[in-house]
């Protein structure tokens, strides 16, 4: 029996909180991207029949188009999971960590970047173009608006 919305829901949330814990794991990442990508798709077989609830979208494409609009993090989170060449992909990177961001950091972390020259690895989302994105803060936006559709 496939998972309900409010199911799908709650692993992805339980799925991004366990990412949150393992920082450096593109594989914990990636389910979380990937459960992100599959929720619109639930939600618009789940709703259908009743268009003001995905949008006025005639057919699952359409709905994937004006959901990149409204939440840019889903549109990102969807060419990352298309898997393109090309396309945006998750990296293990060395990023700076800026002292007035050492009060956030962890004991971990900021015993790592005591060491590395005020640097911490990082999951990052690198895009085509070359920007980088923290996976973790794209991953919290994606998880906002599956709450979101969920709710709407």
């Amino acid at each position: 029996m496939p998972l309900n919305l409010g199911a799908h829901l709650a692993l992805l949330r339980d799925e991004y909180a366990a990412s949150l814990a393992a920082p450096l794991s593109g594989r914990q990442a990636m389910l979380v991207a990937v459960l992100a990508d599959h929720f619109p798709d639930r939600v618009f077989a789940a709703r259908r029949d009743t268009p003001d609830s995905v949008l006025g979208a005639e057919d699952l494409p359409a709905y994937r188009a004006l959901l990149r609009q409204h939440f840019p993090a889903l549109g990102t989170l969807f060419d990352l999971c298309a898997f393109r060449p090309g396309g945006p992909r998750l990296l293990i990177k060395t990023v700076e960590v800026p002292l007035a961001d050492y009060p956030r950091l962890s004991v971990e972390d900021f015993m790592v970047s005591l060491y590395n020259r005020h640097t911490v690895q990082r999951v990052m989302l690198v895009g085509a173009d070359g920007t980088q994105t923290l996976a973790h803060v794209l991953l919290g936006d994606a998880v906002k608006a599956a709450e979101a559709l969920f709710e709407g």
